[in-house]
């Protein structure tokens, strides 16, 4: 799911094998070709060439070809003629800037943003819409041929999103302000850490809330006298106050928290700074401070302070209410995320015979943003415990693990359409459950209704419309893995709960406490049973899951694996072929390390796969069924996919 908070790395350019930012361009589009060993190069920097751009690169590059040598230009499109100045030749690729576009593409557009090519934040508004979907398809069928050594994938078109806009619910602004006084609020030019400042335009792919809480911020640091005595961080000499703006908005319930990311314990003024950001812009529920004291380039520290309202928004994905703090991970394009996240439950829970047969694919609706997702197969259709209802209460059903379950999206939409769910409170339990019964430590009360200025609707307790029944706290709530030693003792907590009776289960494995808690606290919120917790890393708790089931314990039915960026550990794969369930769906927001899993999975022999322990018997080989591409970041070269894999291919 590309930046994915938490968990996905902002590094530009594509990965290794190991799924690391390389720094070099990836060569999928280039060909092969390459000057023979000892020859020099055809081109030096400062040469103005022609050039005809054939393909794309995986961080949104152009790539043409000079006397054998590839040639990356940024903001080519494939098919343009070119003239672009050589600035840079290394022994196998070289990259130039374009001067000018001699004949362009059929698939080249006008850039919507007047701060495209400046700004580094899209690379790909230069080309039309279908055109962009189009490379995108490309760009995951060439890693899984090229890496992971899967002939002719079954990569389907990518689903894009109508319109392709203003869809970012969360966006980090690097706040600086200039000798005159002036504030400049934006983001990073490419490759540098120079800030382009949106003030006169907005930003045209993020939530228009977060550019007007941007602006009220912008207001104050300019305009209130505590405002103009606040400094801004110098990365460079680690002094300065305020670091950043954090905002992220509720697409479904309007509901926005603001962040400030401070260097230091304290703003000049910052709770009546919080005041007046909640009366410029109404939308917001709550403001929080973030310290964060450390130098580097990561944007939030460890300690989240409230100033206002309460530290939390409430948004709706997948008719289910979700709780989500500064830290917690959540998607930040919400309407395709429903759509990513119905493929993958699609491909764990849905049918599989006519697409295993080629008589079909997965049935996926293709309503427009916006569309009820509560009418979404098993998605609060039904109430829980009805006849017939596949994994209803009682009867028999499945277990799916969750693995990289972050707040828990994907394990509660699983829950709820198998209608996991709970029994609506009774007098003096709010829709969030009783007090305290939450993994990880943290309360979880009644949802509050925001305090101070700017407050707005939020979630009543007892409010309707969710999937399942609301009630009481899941099973296996406050079960975690404290650590790796307690896991490889054998920690009673991990075994799946409704082991012996073999009913409907979900399994949610998150290494960060904070997200285990949130996840909680959203199945108490949507009245949804069934689901256990689980705190710790993935590649600690799926090995002990494999021990247990070796001797003799549950195996699950389905894993739902949802790595960042770098991937799967080798030994989170490992004990996925140990476990060896009957299906596999992976989400990912890196094609490369995708296709470089798939390799171990599928048993493909290729390179770039990472050697695992020997088993100690016959691994299970996956056949991979298919491959949908999502365009979770349009206007970027960012892609996420969902692939199926059923095991005994």
């Amino acid at each position: 799911m590309a930046e994915r908070e938490r968990r996905r790395s902002r590094a530009g350019g594509t990965g290794d094998a190991a799924g690391k930012p390389s720094g070099r361009p990836d060569r999928a589009r280039a060909g092969r070709r390459e000057p023979a060993a000892g020859r020099a190069a055809p081109l030096a920097p400062g040469d103005t060439i022609e050039l005809t751009l054939d393909g794309l690169a995986a961080e949104g590059d152009a790539v043409g070809r000079y006397r054998g040598m590839a040639v990356f230009v940024p903001w080519g499109a494939p098919g343009d003629r070119v003239l672009a100045r050589v600035v840079e030749v290394k022994p196998r690729y070289a990259r130039a800037i374009p001067e000018r576009v001699l004949a362009p593409a059929p698939g080249r557009a006008r850039p919507a943003c007047p701060l495209f090519a400046t700004c580094g934040g899209c690379r790909l508004q230069h080309l039309t819409y279908p055109e962009q979907l189009a490379w995108k398809r490309r760009l995951v069928t060439d890693a899984l041929e090229r890496v992971g050594r899967l002939p002719e994938p079954p990569v389907l078109p990518t689903l894009g999103m109508d319109p392709p806009w203003y869809y970012r619910n969360k966006a980090a602004v690097p706040v600086r302000r200039r000798p005159d006084g002036r504030v400049e609020m934006g983001f990073f030019a490419p490759g540098t850490h120079r800030v382009v400042d949106f003030a006169a335009h907005g930003c045209a792919i993020q939530h228009p809330v977060i550019n007007r809480v941007a602006a009220a911020l912008r207001r104050w640091l300019e305009e209130d006298p505590a405002g103009r005595a606040t400094s801004t961080y110098d990365e460079a000499r680690h002094q300065g106050l305020l670091r950043h703006l954090v905002v992220r908005v509720g697409l479904r319930t309007g509901e926005a928290l603001a962040g400030l990311v401070i260097n230091g314990e304290s703003l000049p003024g910052e709770e009546r700074l919080a005041r007046f950001l909640c009366r410029e812009v109404p939308e917001l529920v709550g403001v929080v401070k973030n310290l964060h004291r450390r130098p580097g380039n990561v944007i939030l520290g460890d300690e989240t302070v409230l100033l206002a309202g309460r530290p939390w928004l409430v948004d709706e994905l997948g008719g289910l209410r979700f709780r989500i703090s500064l830290e917690s991970f959540y998607q930040v394009n919400p309407v395709q995320a429903e759509r990513l996240y119905r493929v993958a439950l699609d491909y764990a829970l849905g049918d599989a015979g006519p697409i295993a047969r080629g008589e079909g694919r997965v049935p996926v609706r293709p309503e427009r943003p916006g569309a009820d997702p509560s009418r979404w197969p098993g998605a609060g259709s039904r109430r829980a415990g009805e006849p017939g209802r596949p994994g209803a209460p009682g009867g028999k059903g499945p277990w799916v693990i969750d693995a990289y379950a972050g707040i828990g999206t994907l394990a509660l939409l699983a829950a709820a359409r198998l209608g996991l769910g709970g029994t609506r409170p009774g007098p003096g339990r709010g829709a969030a459950g009783p007090r305290g019964a939450v993994a990880g430590g943290e309360a979880a009360g009644p949802v509050a209704a925001p305090t101070g200025p700017g407050r707005v609707a939020g979630v009543s307790p007892g409010d309707g419309g969710l999937a399942g029944d609301a009630g009481g706290m899941p099973a296996g709530a406050g079960q975690g893995a404290p650590d790796r030693a307690a896991a490889e003792k054998g920690d009673p907590s991990l075994a799946p709960a409704g082991e012996d009776e073999g009913h409907a289960l979900v399994t949610a494995i998150e290494v960060v406490p904070e997200a285990i808690a949130d996840a909680a606290a959203n199945a108490a919120l949507n009245g949804i049973g069934g689901v256990q917790f689980l705190t710790g890393e993935v590649e600690t708790i799926l090995p002990e899951l494999a021990r247990r089931a070796a001797a003799g314990g549950r195996r699950p039915d389905v894993i739902l694996l949802d790595p960042p960026r770098k991937g799967c550990e080798p030994a989170a794969l490992a004990a996925c072929l140990a476990l060896a369930p009957r299906r596999i769906v992976y989400v990912s927001c890196n094609p490369v390390t995708l296709a470089r899993d798939l390799a171990v999975l599928c048993d493909t022999g290729s390179a770039a796969a990472p050697r695992l322990p020997r088993p100690a018997g016959d691994r299970p080989r996956y056949r991979l069924v298919q491959v949908q591409p999502v365009d979770m970041f349009p206007q970027t070269a960012h892609v996420e996919c969902v692939a199926w894999l059923e095991r005994g291919g």
